[in-house]
């Protein structure tokens, strides 16, 4: 299947709507269960809900397993952060095949970037229907802390989003920014691009978080020699537009790598143009040791996104 179609969304729309399938995360985070609160179990057939393995003995974790359990099913399916093989297990006993458009809500809020693109390249490939509407929720979060230096694990392209490596003589790395100071730099170092670009939430969650954005990457911004570029949180298709605008000239032409390392809504946006754009286009994660998590709470403020494949 391709990528056919990427626009926003109202929430309220969402809610008036009627699903197949609804896949939703428990995990540590306070925000994981605020979109299903806001939803109603007989507008979704089928409930899917996968939970971290790591941290489960969490007290926020179990919270809000306690409250899937009582409220939407007692299977919460257990998965590493990084298991990619076992969202495509479970999609394919779950997902049937049908003539009718099938729909999809994903709250991906509190998800693993793996298990979304996971999603994503599972209905690319198995084609349950001629035609797949995935509905994608995001819960704006509040962090306590900004001022963050993570422990890298790895940096790795994410399966299914790595492009075909096509031997070129220029490259160009794109950064999606965030908190996280040092990470972009290690990525920089060893993906030693000929041209950077750079992108940050703009308008953000909060009025202060694009400045901190900027201070912490402003040796990354410095040896781009661009201004960041100033994407809405709340757009997907904004930000996956004006994406698409900076890569066309250099589709074919240069090796792309895309680094989204901000918000989830943009990250989804660099999964999804790495899908559109899926022979010349990677989409790296950089994974992080995970000590101990910060229990994110909710603006209140959602985003929504209708992804169509066709």
């Amino acid at each position: 299947m391709k990528l056919y179609k990427v626009n926003d969304l109202k929430f309220e729309e969402i809610c008036k709507d009627h699903y197949h399938y609804g896949i939703f995360a428990s995990g540590f985070e306070k925000r994981c269960t605020y979109v299903a609160k806001n939803l109603k179990k007989e507008k979704i057939n089928v409930t899917i809900i996968f939970g971290f393995k790591e941290l489960a003995e969490n007290k926020d974790r179990k919270r809000n397993d306690d409250y899937y359990k009582n409220n939407w099913t007692d299977n919460i399916i257990p998965l590493s952060s990084n298991d990619y093989k076992e969202i495509y297990n479970v999609l394919k006993e779950n997902i049937k095949e049908q003539d009718d458009t099938i729909r999809i809500i994903v709250d991906y809020s509190s998800m693993s970037r793996i298990w979304y693109a996971a999603i994503l390249n599972w209905l690319k490939f198995a084609k349950p229907s001629t035609t797949v509407i995935i509905d994608f929720v995001y819960s704006v979060g509040i962090y306590k802390e900004t001022n963050l230096s993570f422990v890298i694990e790895d940096m790795l392209c994410i399966p299914g989003f790595d492009g075909i490596p096509i031997p070129l003589n220029r490259s160009i790395a794109i950064f999606g920014l965030g908190f996280d100071r040092f990470g972009p730099l290690c990525v920089l170092d060893h993906l030693e691009p000929d041209e950077i670009f750079t992108y940050l939430a703009s308008p953000a969650a909060t009025s202060d978080y694009q400045r901190i954005s900027e201070e912490n990457n402003k040796e990354l911004i410095e040896e781009s020699k661009r201004a960041p570029l100033k994407l809405p949180l709340k757009s997907v298709e904004r930000t996956f537009s004006i994406l698409s605008e900076v890569v066309n000239p250099y589709l074919n032409k240069a090796d792309i790598t895309l680094i989204p390392m901000g918000p989830k809504p943009h990250i989804l946006a660099a999964i999804l143009l790495s899908m559109r754009f899926d022979r010349f286009i990677s989409c790296m994660r950089v994974s992080h040791i995970l000590k101990e998590p910060q229990d994110i709470d909710t603006t209140g403020d959602l985003v929504a996104t209708r992804v169509i494949l066709k």
